[in-house]
């Protein structure tokens, strides 16, 4: 009988343990970063694309290790990743970072400013991601 109650209790110290890591887990704030693109790309659309690998891997490689913060580049003419590119709509080259709390995703376009800054002003791009980025970590 005592060795019954004892397991009873290490499964229910097991559970309350693993169910409070996991909703810790939902409660932490991620980055989901989408690159949209064509299959022919221009200058200005390839260097979104490394400028934002740039930023991501000098600045926020902790993050990006630990999942706090994805990255994913998607060509929008393709066949993969139809329902990531219909909740985007995404039909033209376009830059989005989306913040996921607690379930609830906010999202910001940063498409115009990506291609008025990113292939001849890329310290410009390159700051003002960074900081669109540590906004949506807050």
């Amino acid at each position: 009988m005592k060795k019954t109650t004892l397991l009873f209790f290490a499964i229910l110290l097991s559970v309350f343990v693993f169910g409070q890591d996991k909703k810790a887990k939902s409660n932490k704030t991620k980055i989901d970063i989408y690159y949209f693109h064509r299959t022919e790309r221009c200058n200005t659309c390839m260097s979104i694309e490394e400028n934002t690998n740039y930023v991501l891997e000098n600045y926020f490689a902790d993050e990006l290790k630990d999942g706090t913060i994805s990255f994913k580049s998607i060509n929008f003419e393709g066949d993969a990743d139809k329902e990531i590119i219909e909740k985007y709509e995404a039909d033209g080259p376009s830059l989005f970072l989306t913040k996921v709390k607690k379930g609830k995703e906010t999202t910001k376009n940063l498409t115009d400013f990506a291609f008025e800054n990113s292939l001849y002003n890329a310290e410009k791009f390159n700051k003002g991601l960074r900081d669109n980025i540590n906004k949506l970590l807050r």
